[in-house]
C-alpha cells in the first residue's frame, strides 16, 4: 500500500520536487505539514524501488511523534532508537527489517557503527546542523554517500546567513560552493569581521530556488487561521525602574571594558550559544540575565540570589546575590508585567469559554509563579525541561481534553513538536534570543489543524528595556531570513543593511 494520507495541492507539488531532485531543503512554514510531505516522498521512492531504508534524525523530543506519524500515514515498519546501550544494540539489530529508523543526533553519535546501509537521510529541525560542530560534521559525513537527502526546517536562517550555508553543505554542497566565495559574495564585513550589510541577494534567491521547496505563511494563508499580532508595552514602577537603570549603567561599563580590550564588541548570540567563554563576557551575560529577570518579575532576582547562597542548589546568580547584598532590591516587590499579563489572561478567558491560552517564558521558575498566580482563574499545566516524557505527554493530553484546563505554561522545550490546535491565544511573556525559537513558539497554534478561524499572538515587553532591543533584533533576524530565502526586503542594489543599534548604544540611550 502506498501513502495513506490526503495531501493538499502544495504538499503534492512538494513531494514531486523532492522525488525528482533527490536532495532538497524542505522549507515549508512550521505547521504546514513537513512531516507528511516527507513521508509521502519516501513512500513514493520506496515503491519506485529507489529507497529500502530511511534514517530519520530528529530532536529527542520528536522521535515518538515521528513514529506515530509513520504509523498513521504508512504501513511501513519503523524503529525508534532509544534507551540504554544494551537496548539500543538490540533495536539496531531489529531495525534491519524496518523502512524507517528514527534516532536523535546525540544517540547517533554514540552508535554510528550500528547504522548499516540506507538510501535516504532525513534531518528534521535541520537547524541542528546550522553551526560547524561535531554533530554537524557527523551528519554531513554520513550523508555524503546517501542519494536522497532532505533537510526540514521552517526557518533556514535563525540568526545569520552562515547557518544556511552549513545546512546546504548537507543538502547539496555544490549549490552555494566554497565558504570564502559565499562570504565575499553576500556579506560585507567591518575590520572586526562583523557583518555590516548583505548584498547580491537576487543571486542567492535564484540559487536556492532550484534546491528548496519554500512556502511561507503568506503562501498558504488561505489554509491557516488568520493571525492577530499584539505587542503589549508595560511601564516599570518607580522602584523597579531605579534598579533597572543601576544594572544598565553597570552593564554599559562592562561593555566598554570589552571594547577597550580590542574585542570589537560583544556578540550576544555567540556567547548565548557557548561560543565565547571569556570572563568579561560572562559578566556581561550575568547582568543581561538579571535585567531580564527584573523585567519578568523581581521575585526571580531574589530567588536567584537565594539559590546562589544555597549549597544544595546548583543554580543561582552571583550577580543577583551581589545586588541583593548592596541593597538594590530592597522594596522592589511590584511585578508590573505579571499584573498586566494576568489581566490579559483573565479578559481572554472571560470573553469566551472556548478560549485557551498557551504562554511561553524563558525562566522555568517564572512559569511556576504564573501558575500559582492564575489558580483562581483556571486550571493549568506545565511543560518544560526537567519533566519526564510521561509528564509532558500528560500535560498535553490534559490541556487538549479537559475544558477546565485553559492555560498551557511552557518553556522553549515546548517549542518543538507540540501541536496545540485547541488553543487560540499564545503569549510570549518574554522573548528568546533566537528568532527560530520565537517562530517555533508561535507555530504551536498557527497550524493547518487549528480549531479556530483566527488566533492571537501577544508579546509583552517592558517599555524602554532590553526587551525592546530583543524584539527589534528578532524582527531583523526574520528579515535576514526572508531576504536570503524569500527574495524580500531587497533595496535598489539587491542588498539589505543592518539597522539595529549596538547593544551599548541602545542601553545608553534607552529611557526607563
Amino acid at each position: 500500500m502506498t501513502f495513506k494520507g490526503n495531501l493538499r495541492q502544495y504538499q503534492q507539488e512538494a513531494v514531486e520536487r523532492m522525488v525528482d531532485r533527490g536532495q532538497m531543503l524542505l522549507g515549508i512554514v512550521m505547521g504546514g505539514g513537513k512531516t507528511v510531505v516527507t513521508l509521502a516522498a519516501i513512500e513514493e521512492l520506496y515503491h519506485a524501488g529507489d529507497v529500502d531504508r530511511c534514517l530519520v534524525v530528529v530532536p529527542a523530543s520528536l522521535k515518538f511523534q515521528w513514529l506515530a506519524e509513520i504509523g498513521k500515514f504508512t504501513d511501513a515498519r519503523a524503529t525508534v532508537i532509544d534507551g540504554t546501550k544494551a537496548q539500543r544494540d538490540k533495536q539496531w539489530r531489529l531495525s534491519i527489517g524496518s523502512r524507517y529508523i528514527i534516532v536523535n543526533p546525540e544517540t547517533l553519535m554514540n552508535d554510528t557503527d550500528k547504522v548499516g546501509t540506507f538510501q535516504a537521510l532525513v534531518i528534521d529541525e535541520a537547524t541542528m546542523i546550522k553551526n560547524v560542530n561535531k554533530r554537524s560534521r557527523m551528519l554531513k559525513k554520513i550523508g555524503k554517500t546517501v542519494p536522497f537527502r532532505y533537510a526540514l526546517t521552517g526557518q533556514p536562517i535563525e540568526n545569520r546567513p552562515e547557518e544556511l550555508f552549513s545546512i546546504m553543505q548537507f543538502v547539496d554542497k555544490d549549490v552555494l560552493g566554497d565558504f570564502k566565495v559565499f562570504d565575499r559574495t553576500f556579506i560585507v564585513r567591518d575590520h572586526w569581521g562583523k557583518p555590516q550589510r548583505y548584498r547580491n541577494l537576487d543571486r542567492m534567491y535564484k540559487s536556492m530556488k532550484e534546491c528548496m521547496v519554500r512556502l511561507t505563511r503568506d503562501d498558504i494563508a488561505d489554509q491557516l487561521p488568520d493571525i492577530i499580532h499584539q505587542l503589549i508595552p508595560v511601564p516599570f514602577d518607580s522602584r523597579g525602574a531605579t534598579v533597572y537603570r543601576r544594572i544598565t549603567a553597570d552593564l554599559v561599563g562592562q561593555l566598554s571594558q570589552v571594547m577597550k580590550s580590542g574585542g570589537g564588541g560583544f556578540n550576544l548570540f555567540a556567547h548565548y550559544n557557548g561560543n565565547d567563554g571569556n570572563e568579561a563576557q560572562g559578566q556581561i551575560m550575568a547582568r543581561l540575565t538579571v535585567l531580564r529577570m527584573l523585567c519578568d518579575n523581581p521575585a526571580l532576582v531574589k530567588q536567584s540570589a537565594l539559590d546562589f547562597d544555597d549549597d544544595t542548589v546548583s543554580t543561582g546568580s552571583q550577580y543577583a546575590h551581589d545586588i541583593m547584598q548592596m541593597g538594590w532590591m530592597t522594596g522592589v516587590d511590584d511585578a508590573p508585567k505579571l499584573r498586566a499579563c494576568l489581566e490579559y489572561i483573565e479578559e481572554v478567558l472571560d470573553e469566551d469559554p472556548n478560549n485557551k491560552v498557551v504562554l511561553f517564558s524563558f525562566f522555568k521558575k517564572n512559569l511556576r509563579l504564573i501558575q500559582e498566580a492564575t489558580k483562581g482563574m483556571t486550571n493549568s499545566v506545565l511543560f518544560m525541561g526537567g519533566m519526564s516524557a510521561e509528564d509532558r505527554q500528560k500535560s498535553k493530553e490534559t490541556f487538549a481534553s479537559d475544558p477546565s484546563t485553559r492555560l498551557f505554561l511552557s518553556s522553549d522545550a515546548g517549542g518543538y513538536g507540540v501541536d496545540l490546535p485547541m488553543a487560540n491565544y499564545l503569549i510570549s511573556y518574554d522573548l528568546p534570543w533566537s528568532s527560530g525559537k520565537l517562530e517555533q513558539r508561535e507555530a504551536r497554534i498557527i497550524r493547518l489543524s487549528s480549531e479556530f478561524p483566527h488566533v492571537t499572538i501577544a508579546t509583552f515587553v517592558m517599555q524602554g528595556s532590553i526587551e525592546e532591543r530583543q524584539y527589534a533584533m528578532l524582527q531583523h533576524k526574520k528579515s535576514v531570513n526572508e531576504a536570503f530565502i524569500d527574495g524580500k526586503h531587497h533595496d535598489q542594489e539587491q542588498g539589505l543593511s543592518i539597522t539595529v543599534d549596538t547593544l551599548t548604544k541602545f542601553l545608553s540611550e534607552s529611557q526607563v
